[in-house]
């Protein structure tokens, strides 16, 4: 059985199976809701019930008026009206899984490892910077943000290690050149919407790897609008690219601020929780956009605080992943 899904205020209508979520089903439907995890901990597809109902995994219900998570609700009803953004942006952009091998591999600091992957020249794999992708190899599957900014140059990973991480065991583990996996995408809503507001970027451990993808196509398409990128580590070792200074130094409308948060002596930077940096510096974010990709924790932390500071909601966006890799 079938549920007709109106959303506001797009007015897209999509047909909901109700034995699977509603975001299941308007991805199915080519429509694109905000997601990222799908498994309920970001929150990003957290709607607003306007008509009909819902019920969770719990069997818990949801009436006009409440908010609910997409990716964790399926429809009761034979019609619901739900307050949701749809982003035509992705609707022509095809998900896929393709094949890959590694091109290069990087391992800096003896904890964080940028792979370049090479694809078919048959693939067609197009994303927007700021998508991830899941990562097939040997039966596993992990989810990745994708570093560059175009796929003509393959795909780049930055992927940190895990103590008895399943994935990046086998990644860390003198992987070779041409080894073949699969790339399944791309994933997720995180990608910078056209406007003039300046772009604070805050980025917690290998949340960079979007960031980096974001930033590289703003430069490619020399746009003005000024760039504050904030990058968040335990210790100053860990900044793994130099990159961010380089922009910072070379175009006048980048700014970096990096961040430890961890006892380092030998760290004369900016200290404490990356986000804290950012209410330190501005008064007022009212005329901002701010782009943030790390832990359910720092993001969480990071939204509440910065709305607090003047930064509408509407203007935060958000890619929450946990390195459990």
């Amino acid at each position: 059985m079938t549920t007709i899904v109106k959303l506001s205020p797009s007015q897209i209508t999509f047909r909901a199976i109700k034995s699977k979520t509603i975001l299941e089903s308007a991805l199915e439907s080519d429509v694109v809701l905000e997601y990222s995890c799908k498994s309920g901990s970001c929150g990003m597809c957290e709607s607003v019930l306007i008509t009909g109902e819902v019920s969770d995994k719990q069997e818990n219900i949801y009436k006009a008026g409440q908010r609910f998570l997409a990716c964790q609700c399926k429809p009761t009803s034979d019609e619901l009206t739900i307050e949701a953004e749809y982003y035509p942006e992705l609707a022509e952009i095809m998900q896929k899984i393709v094949p890959c091998k590694v091109s290069s591999t990087d391992i800096t600091a003896d904890e964080y490892i940028i792979i370049k992957f090479r694809l078919p020249p048959s693939a067609s794999f197009a994303f927007l910077p700021g998508q991830y992708i899941n990562l097939h190899y040997q039966g596993i599957v992990r989810s990745y943000s994708i570093a560059n900014s175009n796929a003509q140059d393959g795909i780049e990973l930055h992927i940190r290690r895990v103590n008895r991480g399943a994935m990046s065991g086998l990644l860390f583990n003198n992987l070779s050149t041409n080894t073949l996996m699969r790339l399944e995408g791309p994933l997720g809503t995180f990608f910078v919407r056209e406007d003039i507001r300046p772009i604070i970027f805050l980025a917690g451990g290998t949340g960079f790897a979007p960031v980096k993808s974001m930033v590289e196509k703003l430069i490619q398409q020399d746009s003005k609008r000024d760039i504050h990128i904030y990058w968040g580590m335990h210790n100053g070792s860990g900044f793994y690219s130099d990159l961010p200074m380089e922009w910072a130094n070379k175009y006048e409308n980048i700014h970096y601020v990096p961040v430890v948060s961890g006892e380092d002596s030998l760290w004369s930077g900016r200290k404490g929780f990356v986000h804290n940096a950012v209410v330190e510096d501005y008064h007022n974010l009212s005329t901002f956009a701010v782009y943030a990709c790390g832990s359910p924790t720092m993001i969480a932390a990071a939204k509440a605080d910065f709305i607090k500071k003047g930064l509408s909601g509407k203007h935060f966006f958000s890619d929450a992943f946990t390195e459990s890799k």
